[in-house]
């Protein structure tokens, strides 16, 4: 019972603390925006060691945040937050695709997850220029989003478009030029057709011209006969 009681004097107080010291989430977040507004301060001041130190510490904020609130609906948020920071600011593309991965992972019904998905392809492919890598994401992003139910997204259009200049070995000028020239190939159509319509109409009025003529001409000519047959 000593024991017990024991226990329970050095176990309380240790819990107490540490509900007591856990951050909250817009304690944790307001960090990690603080140190990100300081890291490109630094960096448009030409600090470029000093702003690399502060991105790091930004990153250290979001990772706590991850850890202590990992079921909070601003997660993925926070996980798409430190992949972006990796990409834009550290060129640290492995662990970019680390977090944009366990962003996919753990919250896949998210717009975040969508977006880290195509993400991780575009990495591998722009960036790393793992071609077989990107030709697998996506790939594997097409079989999970075959289309956009947000026309104003275009990430699966973009990520088909993408996966076709792999295939084919093609770059996306190339394809630009022939998307032009298959559009001015259309237009040329278009254009030789409405021509040809025209004439047809020009032709057709002509054709009506001619006969009305021919109708009027004997009406005319019968006129001077009736006339020359009274003088008569």
């Amino acid at each position: 019972m000593q024991k017990l009681k024991f226990l329970l004097i050095i176990i309380i107080p240790a819990l107490l603390l540490t509900a007591c010291s856990k951050e909250s989430e817009e304690t944790i977040l307001l960090g990690a925006k603080t140190k990100m507004e300081e890291a490109k301060k630094l960096e448009a001041e030409g600090k470029a060691d000093e702003a690399k130190k502060a991105y790091g510490e930004a990153i250290e904020f979001y990772k706590k945040f991850l850890t202590e609130y990992p079921n909070s609906p601003s997660a993925p948020e926070v996980y798409s937050s430190i992949a972006k920071v990796y990409v834009d600011n550290l060129r640290d593309y492995p662990n970019a695709i680390k977090y944009y991965n366990e962003l996919s992972q753990k919250h896949p019904a998210t717009k975040e997850s969508k977006y880290g998905m195509f993400m991780v392809a575009f990495i591998y492919d722009e960036m790393l220029k793992d071609k077989d890598k990107a030709k697998e994401s996506y790939k594997k992003f097409l079989d999970k989003y075959p289309k956009d139910e947000d026309a104003n997204e275009k990430m699966s259009e973009s990520a088909r478009m993408m996966l076709q200049m792999l295939d084919e070995n093609r770059s996306i000028e190339d394809i630009i030029k022939n998307t032009q020239k298959d559009s001015l190939k259309t237009d040329t159509k278009k254009e030789t057709t409405k021509d040809k319509k025209e004439d047809k109409k020009e032709d057709k009025k002509e054709d009506k011209k001619a006969d009305d003529d021919v109708k009027v001409a004997p009406q005319k000519n019968d006129g001077v006969k009736d006339r020359d047959t009274k003088k008569q």
